[in-house]
């Protein structure tokens, strides 16, 4: 189900079961129980009689989620910095060849782990994975998009904390102020991957 988590379905494309029963060599059977429970945990859209599908979200799920994450983030480096001890980096292994958005990704989780309330990291992944599809696209509509995410990864190693909050800040407020002409493009590359399914078969 790595496949579907991940971000390589586009938003809106149909998920198809048997497809990944076949490439993944196992039963149909086991993919569909595996995508009901993402679809009851609302990480992917089930429509009766026609299967599953990857989220296509509104403008205001949009901007829920990237406010969540914001707010999130800003809450785990207000407790770091009020701590009487400094904060560690407990950082989870990145491949280093890994795509800049996976690499802030696990930055965002590491930086949320500094409140050490499971809670609210468990809120901050849910919010991560739904948003793993828009992160992996945004390269191609948000420029300057790598640099930004740079400096957000260097203020997290050097532990820059105020620097840090002000950068994740107006990372999520940018994309915020962008969520129509994300939506827009979103729907066009559903269209895309409709049409190219459809010229396929």
């Amino acid at each position: 189900m790595e496949r579907v988590l991940s971000g390589a379905i586009p938003p809106g494309a149909r998920i198809e079961a048997n497809e990944i029963a076949a490439e993944d060599g196992v039963s149909p059977t086991p993919v569909r129980n595996a995508l009901n429970r993402l679809a009851g945990a609302g990480f992917i859209v089930s429509h009766s009689n026609e299967g599953f599908f990857a989220p296509l979200h509104s403008e205001q799920e949009l901007r829920d989620l990237y406010d969540s994450c914001s707010v999130l983030l800003s809450i785990a480096i207000t407790r770091a910095a009020n701590a009487r001890t400094p904060s560690t980096i407990d950082s989870q292994n990145v491949p280093a060849d890994a795509s800049v958005e996976l690499k802030t990704e696990s930055a965002f989780r590491d930086i949320m782990a500094f409140c050490a309330n499971k809670r609210l990291c468990g809120a901050l992944g849910d919010a991560s994975l739904h948003l793993r599809p828009i992160r992996r696209l945004e390269g191609e509509w948000i420029g300057n998009r790598d640099a930004e995410l740079r400096r957000i990864l260097r203020a997290f190693s050097a532990l820059e904390l105020s620097e840090l909050d002000r950068l994740i800040d107006a990372y999520h407020r940018r994309r915020i102020r962008l969520v129509a002409k994300i939506v827009a493009r979103m729907q066009d590359r559903r269209e895309q991957h409709a049409s190219d399914s459809g010229s396929a078969i």
